[in-house]
């Protein structure tokens, strides 16, 4: 029997939830490039039955015997909290809100049906003490998402998803000789993170993704300098990403 999900964002906690980096699809790239340094990362998904396989295929690509989905991460996955949580309100809000973050508590990586499989596991761990989940709070999931807002949102971070599957994996493929890329293979979970590559940057620019890639360009650099300096990163993937951006003659 399905079990009806109450949830309502408390700000009190948001700090469990609002951290250090987010999710940002390729359509959304050029709303969230000027906010955040924006780098790759590559995670295994596992199936639980034939129709979550299904459904996960039109968002990840297969590389030997696994499913593998490629995001767009923005921020400093290191960091406790998001630099734009502002006394535990989010100064992002309202239109401008990654997707990622405006479908919390759910995941686009598991169809709207076994959302109550994410939010049990998600209770064991990274909400584990949210305070969002009260009978009190509105009833948002019942078997399908009652809030038509939360429903197109969820479509369309999907869709944006489906839009990078085959960039996210020719990168993939082409990181193949990188020591990370050996352990990532090898490793049940984890991540396997990347700077974006002037190649990448030109073919976002060529599709459309990236409208000014010299003004990509400026903000990105600020951002990692600024995240190498104020917050003696843990993130050596910053330092790679400067150095890329650093050689390229748009600068």
């Amino acid at each position: 029997m399905t079990e009806n999900i109450h949830f309502q964002c408390q700000i009190e906690c948001s700090h469990f939830c609002c951290g250090g980096a987010t999710v940002v699809s390729l359509p959304e790239l050029k709303n969230f490039y000027r906010f955040f340094p924006i780098t790759l990362a590559f995670q295994k998904v596992y199936p639980i039955d034939s129709f979550h396989e299904n459904y996960i295929k039109d968002i990840t690509f297969r590389y030997a015997d696994f499913y593998i989905i490629g995001d767009f991460i923005a921020g400093n996955r290191f960091n406790k909290k998001c630099r734009h949580l502002k006394n535990s309100l989010c100064a992002l809000h309202g239109k401008t809100k990654p997707l990622q973050c405006k479908i919390i508590p759910f995941s686009v990586t598991f169809p709207e049906k076994y959302q109550d499989i994410v939010i049990k596991e998600k209770r064991k761990l990274a909400f584990k003490n949210c305070k969002g989940f009260m009978e009190n709070t509105p009833i948002i999931w019942n078997g399908f998402f009652l809030e038509e807002s939360l429903k197109s949102d969820f479509e369309q971070l999907r869709k944006g998803l489906m839009s990078q599957r085959d960039i996210m994996e020719k990168i993939f493929k082409a990181s193949n000789k990188s020591i990370n890329f050996s352990k990532f293979l090898l490793s049940k979970s984890g991540i396997f993170e990347l700077p974006l590559t002037e190649e990448l940057i030109n073919e976002l620019f060529y599709r459309g993704y990236i409208e000014d890639p010299v003004d990509f360009l400026k903000y990105q650099k600020s951002l990692f300098i600024r995240e190498l300096m104020n917050n003696n990163s843990k993130n050596s993937i910053f330092s790679q990403a400067l150095s890329i951006i650093e050689k390229i003659n748009m600068l």
